[in-house]
């Protein structure tokens, strides 16, 4: 019994482990097919995305209503952009939750601060974040994901 519940324990952590990602995922492409449209955004404007989503993220968590992301310009369309990757994930796929979303955005934006200080170009994240995740390419994964097993 004790292997058991060490092995279904097991099985919750992967899975947690695979929601993140996936979550990490959605967020990040929304970023990357953003930048694709907008090849002077920085680093600087995707943070303040990330910030402003995890902002509004947990405050909706404390208050159970729906809070629109702060910022202007870019950094709300992208925010928004962001949200609306989030949503629609959670349609097909039933994740992300709340919770989830806002530890994700917060876990991505120190990584985007670290590889944002290591270039001087205000651009490392950006780079970064092009390298593992193709534009417009949502749709295709959570395809893959929803597609009948053969």
């Amino acid at each position: 019994m004790a292997q058991r519940e060490a092995e279904w324990a097991q099985q919750g952590t992967r899975r947690a482990e695979v929601e993140q990602r996936l979550t990490a995922f959605a967020v990040e492409e929304a970023i990357v097919t953003f930048a694709s449209e907008h090849p002077d955004l920085t680093d600087e404007e995707a943070i303040a995305a990330l910030q402003s989503v995890q902002d509004a993220v947990e405050r909706e968590v404390m208050s159970g209503i729906t809070h629109e992301p702060k910022g202007e310009g870019r950094v709300k369309e992208l925010a928004l952009r962001i949200l609306k990757n989030a949503h629609t994930m959670r349609q097909r796929i039933g994740i992300p939750h709340n919770i989830l979303l806002a530890r994700v955005a917060r876990l991505l934006t120190q990584r985007a601060l670290l590889l944002s200080q290591r270039s001087r170009d205000g651009q490392g994240y950006l780079r970064a974040v092009r390298v593992d995740v193709p534009p417009n390419s949502l749709e295709q994964v959570l395809e893959r994901l929803t597609a009948p097993a053969s």
